[in-house]
């Protein structure tokens, strides 16, 4: 199993950038946690999921 955003799901043998985008997830608007390494979604690496890996989708937010 993947962990993302805390839940386990069974998205090993895809990439990254694939999940989120099945998911509808905006990539210029989140940064991703992939195992405690922070990337902005618009420049995620070539990751293929493995059993265990963490995965944490933060929204980012403007304001003042």
């Amino acid at each position: 199993m993947v962990w993302l955003n805390g839940e386990p799901r069974p998205l090993e043998g895809r990439t990254l950038k694939e999940v989120l985008e099945e998911l509808g997830v905006e990539l210029e608007r989140v940064a991703v946690l992939l195992n405690e390494e922070a990337y902005p979604g618009s420049e995620l690496p070539h990751h293929i999921l493995r059993e265990g890996d963490v995965v944490e989708v933060v929204a980012l937010m403007q304001g003042g």
